[in-house]
């Protein structure tokens, strides 16, 4: 473009900038026709407005900057329309209607001062660029909000659940944080409190939160602890490799204690290394094993380390061969099939075992004390004897 085009462009952007009261009134016009604009206030409008007269000179300018009393760029004005609730394509037609009113005016004047057809189009283009770029910074600025407002709503919902698994939440609370969240208090949720080694975390928390959901509830799941917890309309299914600790399904005024029979289940499981979904029932009387360690270790003595004279692989398979036989319901024949070895192998080592424990495995008594001991010995802490 020639000197004397540019020199034409400075001089309209000129006479823009006289004509900035007539702009405005023209650009107020423009947005009154998008109904959704009513909700904003004039005074907010007519800043607006000054600012798109300032920004179309500024380029008609070839500068980049705002003069410095603009108070707002487009960001901030996008911000706020979101704040304000105007959806986005409607603040999206807005900016361009107004840069159509601008437009329009730029070639008038553009006209007038006597611009070749060259400098009028130059002009036109450098406007409908701007056009385009700051319609995506205001969508972009929405998105922000949007995405700001989203994490909001997030930490909210996550502080509302830590406070229910763990009681802080008062009546009152429950009320009205649950018909936010859609909690209804005659409603019944499992409570759910889950490890998973830390690589495979977010993706059980995306695994778990569209498998819970119920009709109008969304799922509150979250980290506590380093654990996955959680308040679920349906009984989880297993994921992977992650072990699941449930309990229910409750009311929300049972939460806090059926989130401490999880956190002890699931405590449990873990000692036994178990994994998928278990609840106190799955675990049986194990919990009680995990829980009484003082008997355990009274028995654990007297059923388990008396082998620990004998060599280590005739002690392991003895022990191996009992665990198996009570695994099998106490039979021979499927105990042998199990370890592999001939039913005579299989008598011969409970034998052994009976003989240097003093145990026998046909009294019920004794057959519980020696389940016992094995089920303890496999979540034992590791002692110097053991």
């Amino acid at each position: 473009m020639s000197d004397a085009s540019g020199s034409l462009l400075v001089t309209t952007a000129q006479r823009l900038r006289q004509r900035t009261d007539d702009l405005v009134e023209r650009q107020l016009d423009a947005l009154r026709t998008l109904r959704s604009y009513d909700r904003v206030p004039d005074d907010d409008l007519r800043r607006s407005c000054r600012r798109n007269v300032a920004r179309v000179v500024a380029v008609l300018e070839r500068r980049d900057q705002l003069p410095p009393e603009i108070e707002e760029d487009e960001r901030v004005s996008g911000q706020r329309r979101a704040l304000q609730g105007i959806p986005s394509e409607d603040v999206v037609e807005a900016y361009r209607r107004v840069l159509s009113v601008l437009r329009d005016a730029f070639i008038e004047e553009a006209v007038a001062a006597g611009a070749d057809p060259w400098a009028v189009l130059t002009g036109a283009r450098r406007l409908w660029d701007l056009t385009d770029r700051f319609s995506s910074v205001l969508v972009s600025a929405r998105q922000q909000v949007e995405i700001d407002a989203a994490r909001r709503d997030e930490r909210h919902r996550m502080a509302f659940l830590h406070r229910i698994l763990t009681g802080g939440a008062d009546p009152a609370e429950l009320v009205e944080g649950g018909a936010v969240h859609g909690i209804l208090p005659d409603r019944e949720y499992w409570v759910l409190r889950c490890r998973q080694r830390p690589e495979g975390v977010q993706r059980l928390i995306r695994q778990l939160e569209p498998a819970g959901t119920g009709v109008g509830f969304r799922p509150l799941i979250t980290m506590f602890d380093d654990d996955v917890v959680g308040i679920s309309a349906i009984r989880p299914v297993p994921h992977d490799d992650a072990v699941i600790a449930v309990a229910g399904p409750v009311t929300l005024t049972g939460v806090p204690q059926a989130f401490a029979e999880a956190t002890r289940v699931l405590n449990v499981a873990v000692r036994y290394r178990r994994t998928g979904v278990v609840d106190s029932s799955s675990l049986s009387v194990r919990a009680a094993v995990e829980q009484q360690a003082e008997l355990g270790e009274q028995l654990f003595r007297r059923y388990v380390t008396r082998l620990s004279g004998r060599s280590g692989s005739a002690s392991a398979e003895i022990l191996e061969t009992v665990r198996t036989y009570l695994r099998e319901r106490r039979s021979v024949a499927a105990a042998a099939r199990a370890l592999s070895v001939h039913e005579n192998t299989v008598r011969y080592r409970l034998e052994r075992y009976q003989t240097i424990t003093g145990a026998d495995l046909a009294d019920t008594d004794t057959l519980v004390e020696v389940w016992w001991a094995l089920e303890y010995a496999s979540i034992r802490p590791a002692a110097p004897d053991a």
